[in-house]
């Protein structure tokens, strides 16, 4: 556990993109942190397995009704030992924020910036010092397509817009090589953290000009392969099961190949489906509430923002799950 003017501090965050990953590393630079890095349906154990601090950050981990209850009672758990932090930026409703508030807990919550710049905000003085930091939350905001909003716009002025793109893209490449496939992706995940939090840039991450250019070798490929092995429900939607490391950007391709207004990447893990979706701007279905809406009913977990979202199901409810985004999305807004 590290420690910082005789404290201990714990950060936990998201582990699948840069914005969580450049938050925790924030966190860290700034405290000393030990970074621990877990998904959104993982994370109540992976709170559960963490013992003693005097500082608690979480970070980037969105909640819905099957995760809140668990959460809850973990952050009342920690706040026995130290002070919890959360920062996060998926939409919540009112009845989640009371019940978070009632925990005693700091919490930076608005939806306005991502994770990473609500954490550099918070704590702009102690980074003073420090450009490496400003552009890991300038990362965060630019993978996350949360770069035009206020406080991220006015940060991403202090720098060079090109190399801040090649940045974030190198950054969210390495992060979609490395974070899964091997047993070690996480520890290779928590590695990237911690040397972002050192003061890297990600260009000078090990091996990242190496598993960017792979990785922009395989989404070429993809792009043909959505149209190839993508399957188009009605004009809704196009799918598509993969084993690519990024979702994300397969879902981003169905769209284009379809020309559908919602793509779904959907990936086979043991036991279950990790599930990604992404929608054109112009879309007015709001992906986090159905998909938080879908997993609830499911028992899986899930949600995000109107324009990005993920889920975790049963291996046997795919058909279930596909039928049920077809009947949300078919319904007018």
């Amino acid at each position: 556990m590290a420690h910082n003017n005789g404290k201990t501090s714990i950060a936990v965050s998201h582990r699948k993109d840069a914005d969580g990953i450049c938050s925790g590393a924030l966190v860290s630079h700034l405290t000393c942190a030990k970074i621990y890095l877990t998904d959104y349906g993982d994370m109540v154990e992976t709170l559960s397995e963490i013992g003693k601090a005097d500082e608690y950050y979480i970070s980037d981990l969105g909640l819905n009704k099957n995760t809140l209850g668990g959460f809850v009672e973990q952050v009342n758990r920690l706040s026995q030992y130290g002070k919890v932090h959360y920062f996060d930026h998926h939409p919540i409703n009112e009845d989640f924020r009371s019940k978070l508030v009632a925990t005693g807990m700091e919490m930076i919550h608005s939806v306005e910036e991502c994770a990473s710049v609500l954490v550099f905000r918070k704590y702009e003085e102690g980074f003073k010092e420090s450009p490496q930091m400003k552009i890991a939350a300038c990362c965060g905001a630019i993978t996350d397509y949360m770069d035009l909003q206020p406080y991220a716009k006015k940060i991403i002025a202090s720098f060079d817009r090109q190399f801040l793109l090649y940045e974030a893209t190198v950054l969210a490449f390495t992060i979609a090589s490395v974070g899964r496939g091997s047993e070690d992706s996480n520890e290779k995940l928590v590695k990237i953290a911690e040397e972002i939090a050192s003061g890297k840039f990600p260009h000078e991450l090990e091996r990242a000009s190496e598993y960017a250019q792979s990785y922009v070798e395989r989404s070429a490929e993809l792009i043909s392969t959505a149209k190839k092995y993508g399957k188009k429900v009605e004009n809704n939607f196009a799918y598509m099961i993969t084993k690519e490391t990024s979702t994300g950007n397969v879902a981003n391709f169905l769209v284009g190949a379809f020309n559908v207004p919602v793509g779904v990447a959907i990936r086979e893990e043991p036991g279950f489906y990790e599930i990604s979706t992404r929608s054109i701007e112009e879309s007015k279905h709001d992906l986090g509430k159905i998909l938080g809406r879908i997993s609830v009913r499911l028992s899986g977990s899930g949600g995000g923002h109107p324009h990005a979202s993920g889920a975790r199901i049963k291996r046997d409810q795919l058909e279930e799950f596909l039928e049920l985004l077809n009947a949300e999305l078919s319904t007018p807004v």
